[in-house]
């Protein structure tokens, strides 16, 4: 399975508040986005992956129990970092994880990061976000041109960090040689359309960090007004 991933800090951001974690093995995928000001951000999302990582490799559970008590644990471990030092308050960080056992993937998400899985063709979004703007098109109040511009759209409702009860998502898909695995920040998302993720994705020529380049490359051409993260794997 060839893996790729890469984080940038964008055009305008001083720190980069993202972070990402490819396993040894490449079964394990994790991004992160942080908030809370430039230190909280890069502090949370950088304990978030590092925890999720720790807890998978430590502890045996049956999918996907094992990738929600990570991501639970990892929601602790942040939490304990802003009561040891108070000027961490209120920082937190969206998290969301894969890992592959044959050919299952199992996920677990909280937040506005995203997994997308391109198959036969077709880009399809595995995960759903936790905001303000989600909410507003299950409820039918807003259109989804009307949810590109809205001035919330940012505002999570989910996050790690943030509160002792966490509630996270997870499922699973099977995988076919040939699918292939995105999972990236909305420092990607909100400057790239997903029809030109898609066209960038069926370039089955392209390695998969030459299909990361492309897609950053479009970011920054679109201003990439954030951090952006992408990690890039196909079945083999």
């Amino acid at each position: 399975m060839g893996t790729y991933g890469e984080s940038r800090i964008g055009l305008v951001r001083k720190v980069n508040e993202d972070s990402f974690y490819i396993s040894e093995q490449q079964d394990m995928l994790a991004v992160a986005d942080g908030m809370g000001g430039y230190v909280g951000g890069e502090v949370a999302s950088r304990t978030a992956v590092e925890a999720v990582a720790y807890y998978v490799s430590h502890y045996t559970r049956e999918e996907p129990i094992l990738l929600e008590k990570a991501v639970q644990y990892a929601n602790a471990c942040v939490l304990s970092k802003t009561i040891i030092d108070t000027s961490l308050e209120g920082m937190g960080t969206t998290l969301t994880m894969l890992q592959r056992q044959g050919n299952k993937m199992s996920w677990a998400h909280v937040g506005d990061s995203r997994i997308y899985v391109y198959h036969q063709d077709v880009l399809q979004q595995i995960t759903t976000d936790h905001t303000l703007v989600q909410v507003l098109l299950d409820t039918h109040k807003i259109t989804l041109s009307e949810a590109a511009v809205h001035p919330q759209r940012h505002v999570l409702t989910r996050a790690i960090g943030v509160d002792k009860d966490l509630t996270v998502d997870t499922g699973n898909f099977s995988v076919f040689a040939g699918d292939r695995i995105l999972l990236c920040t909305d420092g990607l998302t909100s400057f790239v359309t997903t029809q030109t993720i898609q066209a960038v994705l069926q370039e089955r020529e392209n390695s998969e960090r030459q299909c990361i380049h492309e897609l950053l490359d479009c970011v920054y051409a679109n201003g990439a007004k954030d951090n952006v993260t992408a990690i890039l794997t196909t079945v083999e």
